[in-house]
Formats: C-alpha cells, structure tokens, sequence
C-alpha cells in the first residue's frame, strides 16, 4: 500500500510516494491498482492519480474474485 500511515496518523509524504512508484510511473499506459479485496488498493488508486496518471483503474474484485476462477490463469511462488 503507498499511503502507510505512521506514528502521527499522516500519511507518506507525496515526493517519497513518487519514489516508491517510480518505475510504474516510467511506464506508458494504464495504471491497475489491486489487492485482496479491492480497500488497499484505493489508495493507490488514489496516489496515482494525486501525482498525475489520467488512466487509472482500480480493480475492486481484486485477487479474490481472480482465484474464485479455477480458469483463469496464476502463478504461484
């Protein structure tokens, strides 16, 4: 998750968050954010689009609704 709170209940700050998202941010096109369920990865849904991405999706089925799916393909490891 980008934005970890911390001790004061702030949140990263968005020049470290740029960092920390760099290489996703060097590359051209969409942006998929994702996670168990679909609530952590809001936020990074949110960073991106903060520091500036226009294409940004956030897949709120997520990692659970993918392995519900014995046809679709995983790689585990």
């Amino acid at each position: 998750m980008i934005s970890r709170p911390i001790a004061d209940s702030t949140c990263t700050l968005a020049s470290e968050v740029r960092e920390i998202v760099a290489d996703a941010l060097s590359r051209p096109g969409r942006k998929v954010t994702y996670c168990g369920v679909g609530i952590a990865a809001t936020s990074d849904a949110l960073a991106l689009t903060l520091l500036g991405e226009s294409d940004v999706v956030l897949d709120d089925g997520s990692l659970h609704e993918w392995t519900s799916n014995p046809e679709l393909p995983l790689e585990v490891g």
